[in-house]
């Protein structure tokens, strides 16, 4: 059974446009698991006897209750008193006999790959009062990882090239080298991601010498990784707007979406409709909101806003490539776990916290990582950017600060030109150094060369990425003691690096 993940507002969109090109062979050489088809079949007749399928019976299972002691969201800010053991605790209970959202008897059972329709209805809903996606369908995942992953099989072909940013999450590009999928690099601001420079490439695209044009772009809107930039609405559309002209698919890779700071969040709104209208009227607007042509498909986590180790999200895909990415789940990693899908279904049902209980968690957690960005910025601007040798940007969401290393200043620094005339810097080489020189010290922040990005298109004269490398990925949601310690170490190591 497919979930749709409708609003009433865009209940009357359909889609025109046929989008099935864009599967790669292995997708359209897949055959639906036998088994799960017959399971599916089954559960549409109420009564039916099955007596074919290999599940255990609920009655041997070796449990009957789990009971999920969490915060209680009476206080202001329940972040903060959770944090510092202030905070009263309530407790939400999954049973296998007795009445609850889930039953543990569904939730330990065998299922298919979109996961269950208790949860899926719940996000759904959600999905609804944030993005009011039309006609998408929302599918559940072991996380971003495992669903970009999947996604990369859905639509990549060997020999074919993908868009992404010229500086992206590495582990996720690798994973899609072993499948023959090659990366185009799109240069970036501090705005992130460049319309105009995306769309030149395209246009540029020989098929005769470079095989076939981009046809996907994956993309991390917010909190960019490792930028930690945040793409500004104007962006987007013009993003989604050269999309359409190239027929591209968009890979919306969002685990860092909820995590936004400075939010003017109208508290009248919050008393009259709740935290979830008030965070949906100022969250960025996402690509799946203005996702017409079903060209989207949004991967959400709950890592970064429960627990990373949860392994549980939730992505959001037109009902034709939804259907695609399930029948892979059901024949590969099956249906997310049992033991998250109950947490997820009771947290935010009517016997947890609810969605907009949930969406005030949320808004709180926003303070308490905002205090932090804060905190590290302070710090970094007196231990650190004091002498100018480094400089930052303020990250308007997500956990990471983007620290450029001005090493035009340094004694060392050099551009010589290459046997083509080229210009070229030893920018690599005395990032490496500093890099192991702050190792050393104890402290590790990432270099940006571990998340540069090259392509097939040779760069203008003088551009080469590895001259742009001069860049940390660092991140601000550790304790105070870790930022403070850090940030000093990081100044006493980088002066006396530009120093001596």
């Amino acid at each position: 059974m497919v979930y749709f993940a409708t609003s009433a507002e865009n209940s009357k969109t359909s889609y025109k446009v046929d989008l099935s090109h864009h599967l790669s062979r292995e997708t359209r050489a897949r055959q639906p698991n036998p088994i799960k088809t017959i399971w599916k079949i089954a559960q549409t007749k109420v009564g039916t006897i099955n007596m074919g399928n290999g599940d255990p019976h609920n009655t041997l299972y070796p449990i009957s209750k789990i009971d999920f002691v969490v915060p209680s969201l009476d206080q202001p800010n329940p972040v903060q008193a959770w944090k510092e053991g202030n905070s009263k605790t309530d407790i939400i209970s999954s049973y296998k006999d007795e009445s609850c959202a889930l039953s543990l008897k569904t939730a330990f059972a065998y299922g298919t790959g979109a996961g269950l329709q208790q949860v899926r209805g719940v996000l759904a809903d959600l999905n609804n009062r944030i993005h009011s996606p039309p006609n998408h369908t929302v599918s559940l995942s072991l996380g971003n990882a495992d669903s970009l992953t999947k996604c990369f099989r859905l639509f990549g072909d060997p020999g074919d090239s993908f868009l992404c940013e010229e500086f992206t999450f590495s582990p996720m590009t690798n994973a899609a080298l072993p499948l023959g999928i090659k990366w185009e690099p799109i240069k970036m601001d501090k705005g992130g991601l460049i319309p105009a420079d995306m769309d030149k490439i395209l246009t540029n695209w020989d098929e005769r010498t470079q095989g076939r044009r981009p046809h996907v772009l994956y993309t991390v809107p917010c909190s960019q990784n490792p930028t930690g930039s945040t793409l500004p609405f104007e962006r987007r559309k013009s993003i989604y707007e050269i999309a359409r002209k190239w027929d591209i698919i968009i890979l919306e890779d969002d685990p860092y979406y909820f995590l936004q700071y400075g939010l003017n969040v109208d508290q009248f709104i919050v008393e009259q409709h709740g935290f979830t209208r008030a965070l949906a009227s100022v969250l960025p607007r996402s690509f799946l909101s203005m996702d017409y042509d079903g060209r989207v498909v949004r991967l959400d986590s709950f890592s970064k806003i429960v627990a990373p180790g949860m392994r549980l999200g939730w992505v959001t895909a037109n009902n034709f490539f939804a259907e695609k990415l399930d029948s892979l789940t059901d024949s590969s990693s099956q249906h997310p776990h049992g033991f998250g899908q109950a947490f997820i279904a009771e947290l935010l049902g009517d016997g947890g916290w609810g969605l907009d209980g949930f969406m005030k968690w949320t808004k709180s957690l926003c303070d308490e990582y905002q205090r932090r960005r804060d905190l590290f910025m302070d710090v970094f601007r007196r231990e650190v950017g004091i002498n100018g040798f480094a400089t930052a940007e303020v990250p308007k969401s997500g956990m990471f600060v983007w620290i450029k290393i001005n090493l035009e200043h340094h004694a060392r620094y050099r551009v010589v030109k290459e046997s083509n005339g080229d210009p070229r810097t030893n920018t690599a080489a005395l990032m490496d150094e500093l890099f192991r020189t702050l190792l050393d010290s104890g402290l590790v922040l990432i270099p940006a060369s571990t998340f540069a990005i090259t392509g097939s298109l040779s760069p203008p004269s003088g551009d080469c990425i590895l001259d742009r490398v001069n860049y940390f990925r660092a991140t601000f949601v550790g304790t105070d003691e870790t930022i403070c310690d850090g940030l000093k170490i990081f100044g006493r190591t980088i002066e006396q690096f530009f120093c001596f």
